[in-house]
């Protein structure tokens, strides 16, 4: 079967549309920096957040693919849409409706997007299926995980919950698998699912479970279930 004769958004991804992806992404790290919680951060913080929200997955993928220095350095538009995001949060955060249906898409978008790039550059330096599959699933998700982290909290992908990063493991491996057939309608496919898979999950509150843990010899006491106690 020939190939669709459609252009690959993975491989030539037009700027306008990596800003778009990096402003949904720095928009949901500016927010986390001003969501209630255990500490009040200042600008710097919620800055900073925005940044790695938003330019982390495309360093980490560029660090691991050797490509230095990383491509969001290289160009002043990445730097200047965190900081309007930033700036947008600042002025009008408490009425961005980030649970809404929209800014859910978006940021389905730009997971998946995060995804099928990563895993496109992987594969053009030569990296195996298993080793494109591990970049992209790493750069979707590496973002959110080191925000986690500067917060004090343990990364959202290791807790029970809704499904995130396996939409983006699933995306990646998709892109991977359907690339050698093509590319283009592999960046869509893979897109789509992620995009599909959030929307699903969120209309449907499937959530992942806890493992249960595992019990001491010595403790006669039954481990408790996931989520008791």
């Amino acid at each position: 079967m020939p190939a669709l004769d459609l252009p690959n958004i993975a491989a030539n991804t037009p700027l306008w549309l990596a800003l778009v992806t990096t402003f949904v992404a720095a928009v949901s790290g500016a927010i986390l920096g001003r969501h209630p919680g255990g500490t009040t951060f200042d600008i710097v913080g919620i800055t900073v957040f925005a940044f790695f929200m938003g330019l982390g997955g495309g360093i980490v993928r560029d660090v691991l693919l050797g490509n230095l220095p990383p491509l969001a350095l290289r160009s002043a538009w990445y730097v200047v849409t965190v900081l309007a995001a930033v700036i947008l949060v600042l002025l009008v955060g408490k009425w961005i409706p980030v649970g809404g249906w929209v800014f859910t898409i978006l940021d389905a978008l730009a997971l998946g997007l995060y995804a099928v790039i990563a895993a496109q550059l992987a594969i053009e330096v030569g990296l195996p299926d298993v080793g494109a599959i591990t970049v992209g699933f790493l750069a979707s998700i590496a973002g959110g995980v080191i925000v986690a982290l500067l917060r004090g909290e343990t990364p959202e992908l290791l807790r029970p919950g809704r499904p995130y990063a396996l939409l983006a493991l699933a995306g990646s491996t998709a892109y991977v698998l359907l690339d050698q057939w093509s590319g283009a309608a592999a960046a869509l496919i893979c897109v789509g699912l992620v995009i599909v898979g959030r929307v699903v999950t969120l209309n449907w509150d499937v959530r992942t479970r806890g493992v249960r843990p595992l019990r001491d010899p010595g403790d006669e006491t039954p481990p408790a279930e996931p989520g008791e106690g």
